[in-house]
């Protein structure tokens, strides 16, 4: 059953987020019912990369936690970057690439890389004892 409310935009993740607009950039992001991931570049430099999970609460998107991801030079093809309650996130990079193909949960959906090379993705997990977290598909 799809949200009744909008997908999480990168206008969410710099407004509610407390970015400068002026500098920040949202270099991917992805979002699943009520759980929503953004890879961000605070600076617009790629020096440090901030990976924020975000919620759906009280009629909208919320942070719910951010760590460092390291420069943007130094982003590997994937990081497995953990989990918000029953939702599983990961990203990466994937320079040239129109898309990316994930496993996980039994299943293999296709990502979208962002123009600036980068992939996010966020998925509630089907099988309560499942295990594992999404990761390119080899």
């Amino acid at each position: 059953m799809p949200p009744h409310h909008p997908a999480l935009t990168p206008e969410d993740v710099i407004a509610r987020g407390g970015w400068n607009p002026r500098y920040a950039r949202v270099l991917a992001i992805a979002s699943d019912a009520d759980y929503g991931f953004a890879l961000m570049d605070g600076n617009g430099d790629g020096a440090e990369l901030e990976a924020e999970a975000w919620i759906w609460d009280s009629g909208t998107w919320t942070g719910a936690g951010s760590s460092g991801a390291g420069p943007l030079n130094h982003l590997g093809p994937a990081h497995t970057g953990g989990q918000i309650r029953n939702a599983c996130f990961a990203f990466g990079s994937a320079p040239g690439r129109q898309s990316i193909t994930i496993d996980f949960d039994g299943r293999r959906p296709q990502v979208p890389v962002s123009r600036h090379g980068a992939w996010a993705f966020i998925k509630i997990r089907t099988d309560p004892d499942g295990h594992g977290f999404p990761a390119p598909a080899t």
